[in-house]
């Protein structure tokens, strides 16, 4: 097994994706045009190709360096709800990027209507480590992982274009 580090970029394959009478061809095509339950699938499998990482969603409260509950905008608590944790206690969360490119912000600010809380989407993205999977060569995945702070820094609106992929994946 590996040791994920963080500014490296990894390659796996997920071989033949064919499932549920659909073709490899198929499944690939379905990704292609929605990726999100590729997502689901692969966060489980980055335990597998990391040795130093835990599947383990369970929600975490965001507290300060005084251990103290962080709070957005609105006064509601912040929490965290990562895919993984490494062997420290590191939350990392896993964010797809495919044909359309990527974003760390998060899914609770995504969609219409929704607002996004700029308090609370930089705290909750400096908490973690973000683990960007590259879902545009399939069955080939990449795998690069960025701290939060370097998303931010790197890409400040929370978006990153498919044309910035080798940027990302390098």
């Amino acid at each position: 097994m590996t040791t994920l580090e963080l500014n490296k970029t990894y390659t796996f394959s997920l071989g033949d994706m064919s499932h549920c009478g659909q073709s490899h061809e198929e499944m690939i095509e379905h990704y292609n045009s929605n990726s999100s339950p590729l997502s689901f699938l692969v966060e489980k499998k980055l335990d597998k190709w990391f040795d130093n990482l835990t599947y383990d969603p369970k929600r975490v409260p965001l507290l300060d360096e005084n251990n103290n509950q962080c709070y957005n905008e609105a006064g509601k608590k912040i929490v965290i709800c990562p895919d993984l944790k490494d062997d420290n206690g590191i939350l990392y969360d896993q964010k797809a990027f495919n044909h359309k490119g990527g974003s760390y912000s998060r899914s609770s600010f995504k969609g219409f209507k929704r607002v996004k809380d700029k308090t609370e989407q930089q705290l909750w993205a400096e908490a973690q480590v973000f683990i960007w999977t590259d879902f545009t060569n399939l069955p080939e995945v990449r795998v690069h992982a960025l701290s939060g702070t370097e998303c931010i820094d790197r890409f400040p609106s929370g978006n990153i274009s498919n044309k910035e992929r080798d940027v990302l994946f390098g």
